[in-house]
């Protein structure tokens, strides 16, 4: 019986527990489903709320268009009677300029039925208006209807044909209005749903007549084409849609467009047979739902939080004690790890093995890493983004190989996430068990300081070693650039010794060590520029350059080195109309040089080295296309070094070339300045060949140089040009024809003589010959001599590109008039015939010492020199110009001279700086300090080897006029002397 009670009791417990479990599914459920009919009915009240609220406001934006039709076209009417009224057309443009500041619109047309009009200010054009235009102003119907303008805003345009006439000769059948898409947009703009609503007038097929549309969705021109751009709708909705626009109907509808629900409301307007949409946002207009469903789903929640909250409490009841007691021992921890962590660069994580969830990580990773705590625990992978690039595989696991209580090590880099820095950590991963179960730790600590330290310290060291490999470059570079002018002094000079009795010839021979003395001079001047030398820039320095002078200073240079190795060398110039130019004489002349030296080097004795000049037209006004080409018959280069040739220290590992000295800088510094000039250089080369380098340079022409080159004597008259190399003969021949020569020429020196013997017999005798020296079948002087035994005694110039001194004598005894250097330009054939025909006197043994406009003659100058060399040189410089010079050998005597002189004993002091006893500053500081003002004011220039900008800077803070760098180029000193001295004489004559 107790059995039965008890087995009774039982069931009815489980009884009451099914009970209570299924009144409380039910309850859940009751309420589900009352708050889904709840959504359900709120859902379909707010929608026709919505639909009813939309529908008439965009009612009322239709109204407001037709009311601006009806105004518009009531506008036209009243101004059209008055068009009629009216003829003229001063008064009918004062009146229509009035009624557009009244009304507002755009432009204002005189339209003919074709489409074309004519506006106020007399434009012209035409409207691309609807298709039906000419039968409605025909029958006297009113048009309103939208156009596009070539390179204008679609407008509205408003058009009535009730005015008919003639304005400025232009015959119109209507006037009309426009405004501008916007202004109607403006109109109609929408202020309720904060302007969140976007309306269209469309014709029923879909063609946008006003579009207010939004931007994103750029220029609309037919509502269809938007639909099915931009939502999911079935063309046969589309369709049905189109349907209804024609049968004229108003309704609503929600459509997706973009993936956003849209209400679109449309009703037929009463203009035309237009449409008029609008289009919501279906969020805004639901505003209102969207709190209802706030609402409810806050107490929907509430109810489930509160029976959650009961089923919690119930189970947190049992182990509160054990739960708090473990809870105060997890904070403890983690705060002091937290605070320990957060001042260290190091990061720590632990990761599940099986799962990969994050179990921790430091507070300090966002720091560290760039990457939120939620990032990591989201995905561990988002680590792989900390260096895609170097990563082989991003999801690739490498932990899994780790076993329990190993460690692995390693160092990587990456970005910070958030502020893109590259940084460097070591990362070590160790495999623990904890509880039994398998955890990943990883450490990563930060090391961005000790490697950014050490890049420091690499950078530094590199840097030096740059400054000191830039160094040895720029040595390198002046080494090989100084010992060509000087092979040129150095074998000038020999020559000069070796012929001292010959004064023509040592003359000449100065003349040309004074060419190399020059030319080394500007490099030596580069060389004290130490700001070129620390920025490693060369800047270009334009000056007035006769390229006749530099290619004749150039043959002068490297002839030195043509003679050691015999070898041949051919200049000449084709087709150079203007050889005074603009550009950097020195860098080109470095350029040129390195070209040649080059050229001299690496062909072996008895080949020929070739300097071609050439002019072309120039893309700039003023301005000419020079090509030079340099050639040679040398050894050539392979095809993988010509790869390679301008960069700096490149040479070729040859036999050949191996035993040929040289730093391989050369052509590196060629193309640099080349590419400065804004010029372009070129290589063709064949081994075992030779090599031709060709440079094409835009340069400046100067234009005080372009003068009349006829020669009167010698007009129409003829002249044969002899010359084995075709290129020669063609050039000079052109410049003849220009001095007004009629020219004929020939390769043989044989021809030459038949030649002159016909032209003799015919009566039409040559009036010169130019004949070059070396020919194939016969010298220059053998066919001079058969020329002469003709009984012809014209004028014979001999062309030559080498020295002829050797040979003058005989060729003067054969006959030849003249002679003249290869290359040839205008200006040396001008001049040689100028001289041939007796009009001008041949070139006389002028000074070596430049003119000077000054009377110098008893002037007295006080010289300060402490070296007696250079003391001596200056007396016997100004000697030469008449000054009478006394001398001082430091600035302790120089100023004991001036202090105990009357004025007017020294015109001026030339003063050396570095001196013994005293130097040159504090000398002129004492005279400075005279107490006889005309003592103390006397004109002082320094002279000295200090070229730098601060030694110039600092001699005219002492008190000094003028400044003159060593060696003394005797026109700066001369210029120097000459404008001290007219500033001098100023001073005197004002006083």
């Amino acid at each position: 019986m107790k059995a039965k009670n008890h087995n009774t009791n039982r069931e009815k417990r489980v009884m009451k527990k099914r009970f209570r479990t299924a009144v409380f599914l039910l309850l859940f459920a009751g309420i589900g489903l009352t708050v889904f009919r709840y959504f359900k009915l709120v859902s379909k009240t707010v929608y026709e709320e919505s639909v009813s609220h939309l529908t008439e406001v965009f009612h009322q934006s239709d109204n407001m268009l037709r009311e601006l039709t009806d105004k518009n076209l009531t506008y036209l009417h009243m101004w059209g009677a008055y068009l009629q009224e009216t003829s003229d057309e001063d008064k009918i443009r004062d009146y229509i300029e009035n009624a557009q500041k009244d009304a507002g619109f755009l432009n204002f047309y005189f339209l003919s039925t074709d489409g074309n009009y004519k506006m106020l200010t007399g434009e012209t054009g035409y409207l691309d208006l609807q298709e039906n235009f000419e039968d409605e102003i025909q029958n006297g119907n009113d048009i309103v209807t939208n156009v596009v303008v070539p390179g204008k805003s679609q407008m509205l345009v408003f058009a009535s044909p009730r005015a008919h006439g003639n304005y400025q000769g232009f015959g119109y059948d209507a006037i009309a209005i426009a405004y501008e898409n916007s202004d109607i947009v403006n109109i109609l703009d929408i202020s309720a749903f904060h302007g969140n609503a976007k309306s269209y007038v469309v014709h029923p097929d879909g063609r946008v007549v006003v579009d207010h549309s939004f931007k994103e969705w750029g220029n609309a021109y037919n509502f269809f084409g938007i639909l099915r751009e931009h939502s999911n709708i079935p063309e046969k909705e589309i369709l049905e849609l189109s349907g209804k626009f024609k049968a004229g109907d108003t309704d609503a509808m929600l459509v997706n467009l973009d993936g956003k629900n849209y209400y679109l409301v449309y009703e037929k307007s009463e203009i035309q047979d237009w449409v008029f949409l609008g289009l919501v946002k279906a969020e805004i207009v639901n505003a209102s739902m969207n709190v209802l469903q706030r609402s409810t789903m806050m107490l929907v929640g509430i109810v489930a939080l509160s029976v959650a909250g009961l089923f919690i409490w119930l189970i947190l009841r049992k182990s509160r004690v054990s739960l708090k007691k473990k809870d105060t021992e997890i904070l403890y921890r983690e705060e002091l790890f937290q605070k320990l962590s957060m001042n260290v660069d190091d990061v720590f994580l632990m990761l599940d093995a099986k799962t990969y969830k994050t179990d921790y990580v430091s507070p300090n990773v966002e720091k560290l890493l760039g990457i939120t705590i939620e990032q990591i625990r989201k995905d561990i992978c988002v680590l792989g983004k900390l260096h895609p690039q170097k990563s082989e595989d991003p999801k690739k696991n490498y932990l899994e190989k780790i076993q329990v209580d190993e460690q692995k090590e390693g160092d990587f880099e990456c970005v910070h996430q958030k502020t893109g820095e590259q940084r460097w950590f070591h990362n070590i991963a160790m495999c623990s068990e904890v509880n039994g179960k398998k955890k990943y730790i990883l450490v990563m600590s930060d090391r961005t300081s000790d490697k950014k330290m050490n890049q420091a310290l690499y950078e530094a060291v590199h840097a030096a070693e740059n400054a000191n490999k830039a160094k040895s470059t720029f040595l390198s570079n002046m080494s090989h650039d100084i010992r060509t002018p000087m092979n040129a002094i150095i074998g000038f000079t020999t020559l000069a010794v070796s012929n001292i009795d010959n004064k023509k010839k040592v003359r000449d021979y100065l003349g040309k060590i004074l060419s190399s003395s020059n030319h080394l001079l500007s490099l030596i001047n580069d060389i004290l520029d130490m700001s070129r030398i620390e920025s490693g820039k060369i800047h270009l320095e334009e000056t007035a350059v006769s390229l006749s002078e530099m290619l004749h200073d150039l043959k002068t240079i490297i002839s030195g080195q043509i003679h050691a190795k015999q070898l041949e060398l051919y200049m000449d110039a084709m087709d150079v109309t203007n050889e005074d130019v603009y550009c950097d004489k020195t860098r080109l002349n470095q350029v040129l040089l390195n070209l040649l030296s080059n050229a001299v080097k690496f062909t072996p004795a008895g080949g020929t080295v070739s300097v071609r000049l050439k002019q072309f037209p120039g893309k700039a006004k003023d301005s000419g296309l020079y090509e030079i080409r340099i050639k040679d018959s040398g050894i050539g280069m392979s095809p993988e070094f010509v790869q390679k040739i301008f960069s700096p220290f490149e040479r070729e590992r040859t036999s050949t070339v191996s035993r040929t000295q040289g730093t391989g800088l050369g052509m590196a510094i060629t193309k640099n300045i080349v590419d400065m000039m804004g010029g372009t250089i070129e290589v063709q080369t064949e081994q075992g060949k030779g090599t031709e380098f060709i440079v094409r340079l835009a340069l400046r022409i100067q234009p005080e140089h372009r003068r009349t080159e006829k020669i009167a004597e010698l007009e129409g008259l003829k002249a044969l040009v002899v010359d084995d190399d075709f290129n020669t003969c063609d050039s000079v021949t052109k410049m003849l024809v220009k001095v007004g020569m009629r020219s004929e020429w020939t390769l043989s020196g044989k021809e030459a003589v038949l030649r002159a013997r016909q032209s003799l017999e015919l009566g039409d005798a040559f009036h010169a010959y130019i004949i070059d020296w070396r020919l194939p079948d016969m010298n220059g002087i053998e066919v001079t001599r058969q020329i002469r035994s003709l009984g012809d005694d014209t004028p014979i110039i001999i062309l030559t590109a080498y020295d002829w001194s050797d040979i003058e004598t005989e060729a003067r005894a054969a006959g030849v008039t003249a002679f003249c250097a290869k290359p040839l330009f205008m200006s040396d054939i001008r001049e040689t015939l100028l001289t041939a025909i007796g009009q001008k006197k041949a070139e006389t043994e002028t000074s070596i010492f430049p003119a000077a406009d000054l009377d110098f003659r008893g002037r007295s100058v006080l010289l300060v020199e402490d070296n007696e060399l250079n003391s001596e040189i200056m007396v016997e410089i100004l000697n030469e110009y008449g000054f009478v010079v006394d001398t001082a050998e430091n600035g302790a005597e120089a100023v004991e001279k001036v202090k105990n002189a009357t004025p007017g004993d020294y015109d001026l002091v030339l003063m050396d700086v570095q001196m013994p006893v005293m130097n040159g500053y504090e000398a002129t500081r004492q005279i400075r300090a005279l107490p006889d003002p005309a003592l103390a004011g006397i004109t002082i220039l320094a002279m000295t080897a200090n070229a730098f900008d601060e030694d110039r800077k600092k001699a005219l803070e002492c008190g000094m006029d003028s400044f003159l760098s060593k060696p003394i180029v005797i026109e700066e000193l001369i210029c120097a002397l000459q404008n001290n001295l007219k500033c001098h004489l100023a001073e005197r004559t004002s006083v």
